[in-house]
């Protein structure tokens, strides 16, 4: 159809995953909006282009703005040159950061620790919900309060960020490489709050 919207990227995969994220049929989505099933479909496969009365009446039968229909992925590249360096309690620990200093959904961390290194003696939290501890290389301790979780290559570990824990390479002679995978995600990942007492948990800032 023409008078249809320009397009840089393909409408229909958008409405057929809101569509089906709202657990909608094409019956359903034809009976609110008002078109035929068999329009419906060619839309989402994009083999047509609604008009913009259409698209209006679809994405109100969905339940999806137009704004997010147009909406462009956030997307940020960091180069493996370019990663900033994360400030992560730790003894002989080397941390970079995945993820963008702005990016507000997740913090992503990689961690080298040389042998023996460790997140230190004290134990700390996070001010964040969950964290995601995933060994790439070595052998890691993982202390969470009172349990005590030996991590191989390929381990990985899912609890509350606030609870106090800290870590440690098992090793003396070999690196180990970890992920911190953090959410929601830090307020400022390049720098955290020191301990404030010895023998006292440390607390990452908000």
């Amino acid at each position: 159809m023409n008078g249809g919207p320009s397009r840089t990227f393909p409408i229909g995969t958008r409405l057929r995953h809101a569509r089906e994220a709202s657990q909608l049929s094409l019956a359903e989505v034809a009976e609110r909006s008002g078109l035929s099933k068999g329009f419906i479909s060619r839309v989402e496969r994009d083999e047509t282009s609604p008009s913009v009365v259409s698209l209006i009446a679809l994405c109100d039968a969905i339940g999806l703005t137009m704004e997010m229909l147009f909406k462009e992925p956030r997307i940020t590249l960091i180069r493996t040159s370019d990663r900033p360096q994360a400030v992560m309690p730790g003894e002989a620990v080397s941390d970079t950061l995945l993820t963008a200093p702005h990016e507000d959904r997740i913090t992503v961390i990689e961690t080298i620790a040389a042998p023996g290194g460790s997140g230190g003696e004290a134990l700390y939290s996070i001010a964040s919900d969950c964290e995601v501890c995933y060994v790439l290389e070595g052998e890691v301790e993982l202390r969470i309060d009172s349990h005590s979780l030996l991590l191989a290559t390929g381990d990985a570990v899912t609890f509350d960020a606030q609870a106090p824990h800290t870590w440690r390479n098992t090793s003396l002679s070999s690196e180990a490489r970890l992920v911190w995978i953090i959410a929601p995600a830090l307020a400022d990942p390049l720098s955290y709050a020191q301990v404030p007492a010895p023998g006292t948990e440390k607390r990452l800032k908000p």
